[in-house]
């Protein structure tokens, strides 16, 4: 189940340090090499500096001053193709079918199990082609602060 995963670089973005604890030892321990960050801007920081390639991007949608769904509309622009999975504790039909026409490749709530989470993720690698990251030709929307970026790279 966890082949898909294997050295895939998965980008997690949520703002509840300890989900994100949890997350990225649950991904590292399935072969995943993991960055994490607390915050939309953030996120959208590391993927326009193209610093390592990333390869999936897991997102909350609640989150101080940037949220998820700003994050998607974002990664679309810049990097079509990125798949994003939104982990949320706040789902809804409505919110379901925004993501998704906004490009999220899946929309999962934050009780589903480690098997689940994996095999969701496992899924989404399977139905993809592969990308390479290239800008388009269309200017990208600057979403950015004057704060320093805080990213851990985790390592199990």
């Amino acid at each position: 189940m966890t082949e898909g995963i294997l050295n895939k670089n998965i980008l997690i973005v949520d703002d509840d340090e300890r989900l994100l604890r949890a997350l990225a030892k649950t991904l590292s321990n399935a072969g995943a090499v993991v960055t994490t960050t607390s915050g939309a801007g953030d996120a959208i920081e590391i993927l326009s500096r193209r610093e390592r390639s990333v390869d999936l991007v897991i997102t909350d949608l609640r989150m101080p001053l940037v949220t998820g769904e700003a994050l998607i509309h974002y990664i679309h622009l810049l990097l079509p193709g990125l798949p994003v999975i939104v982990l949320t504790a706040f789902g809804s039909p409505e919110r379901r079918a925004e993501c998704v026409s906004q490009g999220a490749a899946a929309f999962l709530e934050k009780n589903l199990s480690t098997a689940q989470l994996l095999a969701e993720i496992s899924g989404v690698f399977k139905s993809r082609v592969p990308m390479k990251q290239t800008a388009t030709n269309a200017p990208a929307q600057k979403l950015t602060t004057n704060r320093t970026i805080k990213t851990k790279r985790f390592q199990g």
